[in-house]
């Protein structure tokens, strides 16, 4: 163990100087390209956007989230990882690339990133209870470690034109990039953006990250016919398919330690050293209380991901409004496990799910609202257990109804403050009929029975709110706002979504964020938050979790 102590300690070290450099240039200012042709023909921009942010935890791990190991192996981790303390060290950079004449063009855009706290030992302190198989308990995986703590991707590369076609305008695009429809601002996932762009959950609790990081780019053909001033034909085709990027397996967040990036082990029962199957141990006990080894993803027949969208304004109305219809592999993943074999994987859903949707944009007094509904068919439902196995691979499906409700308000000058924004959004789905899918094989539950799991809710919704106050030239080039931030969950436990309304669905909990952002001269923006989660132990998984969280970040 103690060369394992100091191999840890010298990766921290060495690891550090990137971190540093990156810092530096953050805080050092440092002038970086724009606009690189201003006088030519062709629009060439190079924008860089630099971010050093950081996270305290303000509670030690509660008893009732870790213990006893038996109930809690396989979503403590997280909890364990981190004691009170920090938890974040960050240095981001977000680099984009645009070169565009006459309607035609390239994009290119990237980020990377480097924390230091996933690049040196944790606090976890449980060997019996950690889903770690590569390092020892309280080192991070190295899937964890690269996208926590490491690791730099292209997020956007694609060419793009348009070109006149009897009088009407047909632009598109080609290559990876994202793609959004509706009016859905929190609960994409609740809404036909579910079935366009993969989301990147890590990357929201990353203090200051922009919405265009928060979406994973797809591989695809996009293009819009403009048909009149007011009406225009949508369509895409995704040529790759993207899962749903999960809090990495012992990250801070995460509350499912088999999930994500990173994972490496599921427990069956009481955690023990013994592998699901082992021929070493007694026959009596080769599937008791051990474990699987992750075996990775099974995407199965590949399909595209299509859609076509009408959007036009009604002037009876006085109203956008939007149709859509798409067709997509969900993003999220089954889990199936092979007890014999030792193995668990996660299994792409192999029918597409089909869905319809309209939404509404139009101004009610001041505010600008969204209404969103939408109807999914074969959407993937809860299973008993949460598992299948390869005898018995049969998954739940069914329809599903979806309502998103939308607004943002901008207040004027008063006494009080200069200005203010309140912006919100209230989210529901509801199961409205379930496939007949039914075990095939006898086990916990005998063959013929239902396999949709009927402890989770058919109708679940939830909400959030920020309401910002700002006030304008506080100090010489300074403007402030406190930004306060409530989410919560009416109904959680849902059926369709285990991450709706906000991850581990909990019931009648929430979130509430209160912050003070200051921004210099519209070019350095600072944030202070303190992140409190609200609710109780059996309905919010990441009570005990609050944190405070700064960034400080510039753009040139």
């Amino acid at each position: 163990m103690k060369n394992t102590l100091c191999s840890a300690r010298k990766r921290a070290r060495k690891a550090a100087n990137p971190l540093a450099a990156l810092i530096m240039t953050t805080l050092g200012g440092g002038a970086m390209a724009m606009d690189l042709n201003p006088d030519g023909e062709w629009q060439i921009r190079w924008d860089n956007t630099v971010k050093y942010s950081a996270g305290y935890r303000l509670k030690s791990p509660a008893s009732v989230f870790i213990d006893p190991v038996s109930v809690r192996a396989n979503s403590d981790d997280g909890d364990r990882s981190f004691g009170r303390g920090p938890i974040s060290n960050r240095a981001d950079l977000l680099s984009e690339f645009d070169v565009q004449k006459n309607g035609f063009g390239l994009r290119l855009s990237a980020a990377a990133w480097y924390d230091q706290a996933y690049n040196s030992l944790n606090d976890h302190n449980s060997p019996i209870s950690a889903n770690r198989a590569s390092v020892p308990y309280n080192e991070f995986t190295p899937g964890t470690q690269k996208v926590a703590g490491q690791k730099a991707e292209m997020l956007d590369w694609f060419v793009f034109g348009r070109n006149d076609i009897g009088g009407k305008t047909l632009s598109y695009r080609l290559g990876q990039h994202s793609l959004i429809w509706g009016t859905s601002m929190f609960f994409g996932m609740n809404g036909i953006a579910k079935g366009m762009a993969p989301i990147d959950v890590y990357k929201l609790n990353i203090p200051g990250t922009q919405a265009k990081e928060t979406t994973i780019p797809v591989p695809q053909l996009s293009s819009t016919l403009q048909l009149t001033d007011d009406t225009s034909l949508e369509g895409y085709v995704q040529f790759k398919y993207r899962p749903t990027r999960l809090h990495p397996s012992g990250s801070f967040l995460s509350t499912t330690d088999m999930l994500g990036d990173g994972a490496e082990r599921m427990f069956i029962g009481n955690p023990t050293a013994n592998r699901c199957g082992s021929v070493s141990v007694p026959v009596a006990q080769r599937f008791n209380n051990c474990y699987l080894g992750y075996a990775g993803m099974d995407e199965g027949k590949k399909r595209p991901n299509f859609g076509l969208a009408l959007n036009t304004r009604s002037e009876w109305l006085n109203a956008d409004l939007g149709f859509y219809a798409i067709s997509y592999r969900d993003t999220s993943q089954i889990i199936q496990t092979n007890t014999a074999g030792g193995t668990y994987r996660l299994i792409v859903p192999t029918e597409p799910v089909r869905s319809v949707g309209m939404s509404m944009a139009k101004l009610v007094g001041d505010a600008n609202m969204g209404l969103e509904l939408s109807v999914r068919d074969k959407q993937p439902l809860a299973v008993k257990e949460g598992v299948v196995s390869p005898a018995d691979p049969g998954y739940v499906t069914g329809r599903t109804a979806h309502m998103n409700l939308s607004w943002t308000l901008l207040g004027a000058k008063s006494a009080a403050w200069d200005g203010y924004s309140l912006v919100g959004e209230l989210a529901a789905n509801r199961v409205m009929s379930v496939d007949d899918v039914r075990t095939g094989v006898a086990g916990r539950y005998p063959v013929g029975t239902e396999k949709v799991n009927l402890e989770k809710r058919k109708t679940s919704a939830g909400m959030r709110v920020i309401f910002t106050p700002s006030w304008y030239q506080v100090a010489p080039g300074l403007d402030m706002s406190l930004p306060i931030n409530l989410g919560w969950s009416f109904r959680g436990n849902s059926m369709i979504d285990t991450s709706f309304p906000f991850g581990g669905s909990p019931e009648r909990s929430g979130e509430l964020v209160l912050g003070v952002t200051l921004v210099y001269l519209n070019k350095w923006t600072a944030n202070l938050s303190w992140i409190n989660y609200l609710g109780n132990a059996a309905r919010q998984p990441v009570l005990d979790r609050d944190y405070l969280r700064f960034s400080l970040q510039t753009t040139f």
